[in-house]
């Protein structure tokens, strides 16, 4: 994020420089020279506003830098395979969240944005966004006559998309990869804690009681 803001501030540096060449030469009575400078601000301009709408679109990811907790979910049975999951965020101070699940196994998604070449080089960070938690029937059949439970968790989009731009365009867009199947599932057990992480390879869930850890034994 530091390095779009770096990106940012030059921008504006430079469609500041252009725009007083624009009206240095138009005093001059330069007008044909005057154009060229305008249509160059023009241009910096909108690589300004480009870059100042992925900032925005930035700000409903999380940063991903290293492997970091971002939720702990707790299990509690409410009858035969329906559970309620509770999510504790890591980085919320608001309270705990919770979903109604059925099925035997509860599975989180997450969309994560690494970024290639000159964005690395600059020193962009990944980052990442959880974006559905589902329950998951451990039977294949009852799977395909079940309808499954599914809940949204991925924040409003502001700014310009990445992740709808990454689908949409793909190669032409080299700077970044839009990751898909970073997920995870466990065991809906009553009374379990699980502890979620996030690391660049993706979504990491391990067993934080006696409980969840004889679940997944």
């Amino acid at each position: 994020m530091d390095g779009l803001l770096i990106i940012s501030s030059l921008l504006a540096l430079a469609v500041t420089g252009f725009g007083w060449r624009f009206v240095h030469q138009l005093k001059r009575r330069r007008f044909l020279s005057s154009m060229l400078w305008s249509v160059n601000g023009l241009i910096m301009f909108c690589a300004f506003m480009i870059v100042l709408l992925i900032y925005s679109n930035l700000h409903t990811y999380q940063r991903l830098t290293y492997e970091s907790l971002i939720a702990d979910v707790y299990v509690r049975q409410l009858g035969p395979q329906k559970f309620q999951l509770s999510l504790s965020y890591s980085n919320a101070e608001d309270d705990q969240h919770y979903y109604v699940l059925e099925g035997d196994q509860w599975q989180l998604e997450a969309r994560v944005l690494k970024w290639k070449g000159w964005a690395n080089l600059i020193g962009l960070n990944s980052f990442y966004q959880l974006d559905r938690l589902s329950g998951r029937y451990a039977n294949v059949e009852q799977a395909k006559n079940r309808l499954p439970s599914i809940h949204d968790l991925s924040t409003q989009s502001q700014g310009l998309d990445i992740w709808k731009m990454k689908q949409l365009f793909r190669d032409r867009i080299g700077f970044v990869d839009a990751l898909f199947g970073q997920g995870v599932f466990m065991p809906m057990v009553d009374g379990s804690h699980f502890k979620v992480s996030i690391g660049q390879s993706g979504l990491i869930t391990r067993p934080a009681n006696e409980v969840a850890r004889n679940s997944v034994l």
